[in-house]
């Protein structure tokens, strides 16, 4: 039963009662067109929202006046000034002469302020612009020819970025479902495709049917006073059998919630986010919950939210709009990250951003290769999921790829768009297990192949029918015992594995006559590991880059990057060293000198409890996804570490970025051999200053070095699947013989 008390069941009873009222009564008729936009002339509206930044919108109105002039339309710009003295915009009154000022004296909200502008446009299609948002010259003109009679909304690209690096708002909408209920997300724009498919075309920088949007923003004013109401009305549209789109080609520049930000203090931003995402829910069963479960989830929202939608009026919305839910066209269904039990996530479906070929079924079936890993792949968190991130991102395009990845719970909305073009992915968690304390790579491997992933891997193989399986990390090597006939099985192993590394000589042997040798072939990252590795068919895969050879740029500031989560001991190790070793002697010759560490998700805590990573000048960040723009802003980079096997995907990353790499010679492997100029190379750790401290003294020597090798080009990702792409082709049979 929902809720904890009979007051609050009694208050939310008219909300709840609706959603049982949709579940049990008949399906509405959907929506009928009407000859809508019939009545006003061809041309383009665009409408501003503005609350008191009349500097935000001085600008916004100069960027849009130079993107009208490449527009051969009749246009109207209408701004709505609402909860801001009208006086403030006298100025800008009498500069844009052309441009048509509503004012209201109290705050209307982003519905209200649209709904406000509508009422007062003359053309059939309206663009949507925030007044923090700046388009670039060419936005409109390349948006509008998108136009068309099933299409109600053409989004434009949005650039605007989060604190970690991270493209927070592109523009590119789509919907999961996961524990908490139904999520949508802004997606990294594709590169194949001029204008695509997306959930819903955001309210801030988008073009819309004009009379169709009027009716979805008074049905939508439910919302108010703002959030998740661009999601309705591109839901609605879908329904009613039209067509929303994202052009990649229009952009903007959006400074985010310049506006919201003033007027709400951020936890009520983020209360008023959630009590929408929750009605957004209630209105159009995205989720999938039942009545109950939904109404559990509103019962635990803070208690103005929940008095907000205990409404009369919101249950009759809600009722009416759920019910035309029922029988209209529904949009491209959300990816559900939700685990079945004890089965895990199962991902085959096809989204906006994330189109599996299990579900869309475009083109003809190719060779079915069954990639298993220890660790999440998307977003990459270490070198080694980077590595398997950019060899799926590579092979896709030849093989019908499915991922079986242990760290499910890692797995959220950044994750979904890197999959487009997978087959099928499926997804387990590990859970609590029982502690071996045993020493040696034996027990990691125990530990790691627990019975959710080999469940997974066993229903895999029967399910897709995968003429070879790749296994990586020697972590998940004893998953060959579920190998099928007439199969191929490839082990990658990202570090080279050696008989010292089992506790016992018995295991060690086991696993050279056993367990290795029952797999085709091996992948390694270098090739000193493939000198350590005894097999019959070994392949040097080396690490790469997808780091651009172009647009290199001299670096100019004084800083130090090293990037190396410390989930990998190795790197956490390292950093230590370098901080007690080299670091003391590199402050005293340049005392404006700094270093930024990359120590991923585990950092904070591990600061939090090592001063030596505290101290003045030394900065250590969480996991970031803006890698290349961050290298290019230091002066060079370093990688301390010592004792490794595989290969530093930070390492071949600086030489791409046109940056200085200083290693130890350990850190070095699978690369020191090339003599690239970028790469310096010692023996130790505390041998580390001397060449920084020059290299930061000597611009012009640091620049002499740094620019990129023309032979890193063999070091892009694309060159390296070559090598892992020649040998399944060498492995599998004929496509036309393949079963």
């Amino acid at each position: 039963m929902w809720g904890t008390t009979w007051r609050q069941r009694l208050r939310l009873a008219p909300l709840y009662l609706a959603l049982l009222a949709a579940e049990r009564l008949p399906a509405a008729v959907p929506h009928r067109r009407a000859a809508e936009d019939a009545a006003r002339p061809s041309g383009l509206t665009v409408v501003i929202p503005e609350r008191d930044t009349p500097e935000l919108l001085s600008g916004t109105l100069a960027a849009l006046a130079a993107a009208l002039a490449r527009v051969d339309l009749p246009r109207q710009v209408i701004v709505v000034v609402n909860g801001a003295a009208s006086g403030r915009y006298a100025e800008l009154r009498q500069r844009h002469g052309d441009v048509v000022f509503l004012h209201s004296d109290q705050p209307l909200g982003f519905g209200g302020a649209i709904e406000r502008g509508l009422e007062h446009a003359t053309h059939d299609w309206t663009y949507l612009l925030n007044s923090d948002m700046r388009l670039d010259v060419d936005a409109l003109a390349t948006l509008l020819p998108w136009r068309a009679d099933d299409v109600f909304a053409v989004g434009s690209q949005i650039f605007q970025t989060s604190a970690d690096g991270r493209r927070e708002e592109t523009g590119f909408v789509d919907w999961y479902v996961d524990g908490s209920g139904i999520r949508a997300f802004h997606a990294p724009p594709r590169h194949d495709a001029a204008a695509c498919p997306a959930l819903c075309a955001g309210g801030g920088a988008a073009l819309f049917r004009t009379d169709l949007l009027l009716r979805y923003v008074r049905a939508a004013r439910c919302y108010d006073p703002f959030y998740w109401e661009d999601a309705d009305w591109g839901v609605c549209a879908w329904r009613e059998g039209l067509r929303v789109l994202f052009c990649p080609d229009s952009q903007a520049h959006h400074l985010h919630r310049a506006t919201t930000s003033r007027f709400y203090a951020a936890d009520e931003l983020e209360r008023i986010v959630e009590r929408n995402r929750l009605l957004f829910d209630a209105r159009h069963a995205a989720s999938g919950d039942t009545p109950a479960e939904l109404m559990a989830r509103i019962c635990a929202l803070p208690y103005p939210s929940q008095r907000e939608l205990a409404s009369t009026a919101i249950a009759a919305a809600v009722l009416r709009q759920r019910r035309r839910a029922k029988r209209a066209r529904a949009p491209l269904l959300p990816q559900r990250l939700l685990a079945r039990e004890q089965r895990g996530i199962v991902l085959a479906g096809a989204s906006y951003a994330c189109r599996l070929r299990a579900a869309t079924g475009d083109g003809p079936r190719r060779p079915c290769v069954l990639f298993v890993t220890p660790f999440a792949v998307y977003p990459p968190r270490h070198g080694g999921a980077r590595r398997v991130a950019e060899l799926l991102r590579c092979l896709r395009v030849a093989y019908d790829i499915v991922l079986i990845s242990d760290e499910a719970g890692l797995y959220d909305a950044r994750s979904l768009a890197p999959m487009d073009g997978l087959y099928a992915v499926h997804l387990v968690e590990r859970g609590r297990v029982d502690r071996d304390d045993a020493p040696g790579l034996a027990a990691q491997m125990r530990a790691h192949c627990h019975r959710q992933l080999t469940a997974a891997l066993a229903e895999a193989i029967d399910r897709y029918r995968p003429q070879l399986v790749q296994v990586e990390h020697f972590e998940l090597a004893e998953l060959v015992r579920q190998r099928q006939p007439g199969q191929r099985w490839v082990l990658g192993l990202h570090d080279a594995v050696r008989p010292e590394d089992f506790a016992a000589a018995g295991e060690a042997d086991a696993f050279a006559t056993g367990t290795l040798a029952a797999y085709d072939a091996v992948t390694v990252c270098s090739a000193e590991d493939a000198a350590l590795t005894a097999h019959r068919r070994v392949v040097v895969v080396p690490n790469g880059s997808a780091v651009p050879l172009a647009g290199y740029r001299p670096s100019g500031s004084t800083g130090l990057l090293f990037v190396g989560p410390f989930r990998y001991a190795p790197n956490l190790d390292g950093l230590g060293r370098f901080l007690r070793e080299a670091w003391p002697a590199i402050r005293s010759a340049h005392p404006d000198v700094t270093l930024t560490a990359l120590g991923g998700d585990e950092a904070t805590a591990i600061v939090a409890a090592d001063p030596l990573l505290r101290q003045q000048g030394v900065t250590v960040l969480r996991h970031r996804e803006d890698v290349p723009e961050l290298l290019r802003a230091a002066a060079l980079s370093i990688n301390p570490l010592t004792g490794i096997r595989g290969s530093a995907v930070k390492l071949v990353e600086s030489l791409s970025a046109g940056r200085v790499c200083v290693s130890t010679d350990d850190g070095a492997r699978g690369f020191g051999g090339e003599r690239f100029a970028a790469l310096v190379t010692v023996a130790d750790v505390g041998a580390m200053a001397a060449p920084i401290i020059a290299l930061l003294a000597d611009d012009a020597r640091r620049h002499a070095l740094e620019e990129p090798d023309e032979r890193l080009a063999a070091w892009q990702w694309e060159r390296c699947a070559e090598r892992q792409r020649s040998l399944y082709d060498g492995l599998l049979p004929p496509q036309s013989d393949a079963p």
